[in-house]
């Protein structure tokens, strides 16, 4: 032990009577602290939107827009809009197409965004059957900067997070507009409750309309009458012309009415069964549901099952409801009766899964995939039903309204083409009789179909009142009266994502000081060797020096200068940059314990291999700088280095100041500073045994490289 001390106070004395060794040793302890500053300031916050605000990106819209459901709108000036209240980059808007892309070429912008001229249309053609994917260029200028593009992708983000949002607000708003038709149309009247009140008001109409027939029938019946008492008759004919021209007019308006009524109709019956196909498509959902969970699970799951069962009696409902009113058509008939055979199957087969539900999971899954099987044949039949329903039974409809608009036309033609002047009625009276005998057939033919059409719109009133007692329709009712603008803004954020920051650092600079203060701290030791010497000459006053002495007495040395590099780093990080840091103390003692690992172990490896253990010094730094997790995480890099992480003495110094700056988690502090000593017991290893057969070595490489007259 006491050449150990003399050894350090030899090694002091020459250091302190020496003015360039006090000047160099000064600069020794400097430096490594100058490193690490620089290095923690020049990345204090780049990713702040005070620094990501100067990098310039272009955006330009071409697009043209298009409307929904009676709402224009122009998602690429939305998107501009949105991003001009964006800070986060700096967003530039340029007015040409070709500024935008020349300034990515010459390096004005970092990077452009061009949303395509057909963007709004092709964002909603889906809701028409063309499915055009809407298109947003992309230019980005990867030669100016190498982490450039890696900031700027946070632009492409807020972009489609802008469009995304957009789009999603503007498509519910616009749906939920059109469904207020049918919730709310005159204050707070419904749909269904305006079309009942029409329906009332044109079963009066056609009442009046075939009262009116029948009276017009009656006339033209006793036309024979007429003709035998004409002279009594001539002088009034004029006037019943007139009468008979109005009264068909007025006809005419009701079967116009009764027309678009009729039409109405026929679209809520589409409605109903669209309805049920969606309707289908759930309880499918929830089978398949209640399947995966029996597939992934032991024992039965059946919360999907009960929503299934619930459904299948309002679609049974609905079902009638919706072909009560063509029914009467023996091109439908058939196709209502097999869907409603299928929709007892399927309930009966729900009901048997639940019967079965402790028969085993094999048994239930065997059943819903029968079920899901059904429930795919009974849409297809819907599908059937509507395409008959379509393309037959509504033209039958139509062409019915046509023929008696067509009827009252040839009524009103007979009674416009009677002559006025009855002066020579006498001589055309048979003709007349026979024009009566025409006219009253198409009458009876007229007042036949308003007959009949206002036994099929009572049918279908009766039907609208029943389904507005429906559970699930006013379900659907209290959706639509929700405000479009604020359902909009919820379904294009639906979710708010409250970040709660774990181990929260306030930047980045200080997130980086543990790395670089560590990389700072090998550097000061790396330097320490190539500037002193490890080997210990003989020194008058100390005989009998053995290796380890030589080694001890010298490590000292390197040891305290180490440490007062480690002070001035640790101080210049805490009081001088300030950087985050919530135990100053261990942060310190963090420094301390890797200052006297990296010295150990530098000296170490230059004790035992001289100028070949500087070098392996220095492959260690490069390794540790590239692998070490010091800037991306170990799980991003190549998977050398992710084997080799662990041995490295980096991490654990790293880690241990990590823990002082963000928070500190159990024993790891305490673990890390545990490893850090088993790299000291290594480093004296390798120092004391290690060393041992390579000194005849070393002391050769010594002599070649003072032959070679220029190597140090």
């Amino acid at each position: 032990m006491k050449n150990i001390i003399k050894i350090f106070c030899a090694d002091f004395k020459r250091l302190s009577t020496n003015v360039v060794a006090v000047v160099v040793i000064m600069g020794l302890s400097i430096i490594p602290s100058l490193y690490a500053w620089f290095n923690i300031l020049s990345n204090w916050d780049p990713y702040s939107e005070e620094a990501t605000s100067n990098l310039k990106i272009a955006v330009f819209s071409e697009d043209e827009g298009t409307e929904l459901a009676g709402v224009s709108f122009n998602i690429g000036d939305n998107v501009l809009s949105g991003l001009k209240e964006n800070t986060s980059i700096g967003w530039v808007f340029p007015d040409t197409l070709e500024e935008a892309e020349g300034g990515v070429y010459s390096g004005e912008y970092y990077a452009a965004l061009v949303i395509s001229k057909d963007f709004s249309k092709d964002m909603v053609g889906f809701l028409n059957g063309d499915v055009q994917h809407p298109k947003i260029t992309y230019y980005e200028n990867e030669k100016k900067n190498a982490i450039a593009p890696k900031i700027t992708s946070k632009a492409k983000t807020a972009v489609q997070q802008q469009v995304n949002s957009t789009f999603v607000s503007t498509l519910a708003e616009a749906l939920m507009q059109a469904g207020n038709i049918l919730a709310d149309t005159d204050g707070n009247i419904s749909l269904l409750d305006a079309v009942t009140a029409r329906l009332d008001e044109l079963d009066e109409d056609l009442q009046t309309y075939i009262n009116i027939m029948n009276s017009f029938i009656s006339v033209t019946g006793s036309a024979s009458s007429l003709i035998e008492t004409t002279q009594v008759v001539v002088p009034d004919l004029d006037n019943l012309v007139d009468n008979g021209q109005n009264t068909v007019n007025a006809m005419q308006g009701a079967i116009t009415s009764g027309t678009g009524s009729a039409a109405t109709v026929s679209d809520m019956v589409s409605y109903s069964l669209d309805m049920i196909g969606s309707s289908l498509d759930q309880v499918s959902t929830l089978v398949q549901s209640d399947l995966s969970n029996l597939e992934t699970q032991e024992g039965t799951t059946t919360n999907g099952l009960i929503g299934a069962q619930a459904i299948m009696p309002y679609l049974k409902q609905m079902l009638s409801s919706a072909t009560s009113s063509i029914s009467g058509y023996e091109e439908v008939s058939g196709q209502v009766s097999t869907i409603q055979a299928q929709f007892n199957q399927i309930e009966t087969d729900l009901n048997a899964v639940a019967s079965n539900a402790s028969a085993g999971s094999e048994a239930v899954k065997s059943l819903e995939q029968q079920i899901i099987n059904e429930i795919v044949t009974c849409k297809s039949q819907l599908d059937g039903l509507r395409s008959t329903f379509n393309y037959s039974i509504k033209p039958q409809l139509q062409s019915t309204m046509n023929e008696m608009q067509g009827s009252l036309n040839s009524t009103q033609a007979i009674l416009a083409g009677v002559d006025g002047d009855f002066s020579g009625v006498t001589d055309v009276l048979e003709d007349y009789a026979d024009t009566l005998s025409a006219g009253t057939e198409g009458l009876v033919a007229s007042r036949d179909m308003a007959v009949d059409m206002k036994a099929k719109l009572e049918t279908i009133r009766l039907d609208l009142t029943a389904l507005s007692t429906d559970e699930q329709y006013q379900e659907v009712m209290d959706i639509l009266k929700t405000d479009p603008k604020l359902l909009g803004s919820f379904i294009s954020s639906p979710v708010n994502l409250d970040t709660e920051a774990v181990y929260e650092i306030e930047n980045y600079g200080s997130a980086m000081s543990p790395f670089y203060t560590i990389l700072a701290l090998w550097v000061g030791a790396l330097i320490l060797v190539a500037i002193i010497h490890v080997k210990v000459h003989p020194e008058e006053g100390i005989t009998n020096v053995k290796p380890y002495q030589q080694f001890f007495g010298r490590y000292i040395t390197f040891f305290l200068i180490g440490q007062i590099q480690t002070l001035i780093t640790v101080c210049g990080d805490l009081f001088y940059i300030k950087i985050q840091c919530h135990n100053p103390f261990l942060f310190w003692l963090a420094g301390a314990a890797s200052s006297f690992a990296f010295t150990l172990l530098i000296y170490s490896l230059t004790v035992a291999f001289g100028t070949v253990g500087e070098a392996v010094a220095v492959v260690i730094m490069v390794i540790q700088v590239a692998g070490a997790g010091g800037t991306f995480p170990v799980e991003t890099l190549p998977k050398i280095y992710q084997n080799i992480y662990k041995f490295l003495p980096f991490p654990y110094g790293m880690n241990a100041m990590r823990e002082t700056i963000g928070g500190m988690y159990a024993m790891d502090y305490w673990k890390c500073i545990g490893k850090l000593g088993i790299v000291a017991v290594v480093a004296l290893v390798i120092g004391l045994v290690v060393a041992i057969p390579f000194r005849k070595l070393n002391e050769s490489i010594e002599r070649s490289k003072k032959k070679s007259g220029i190597m140090v």
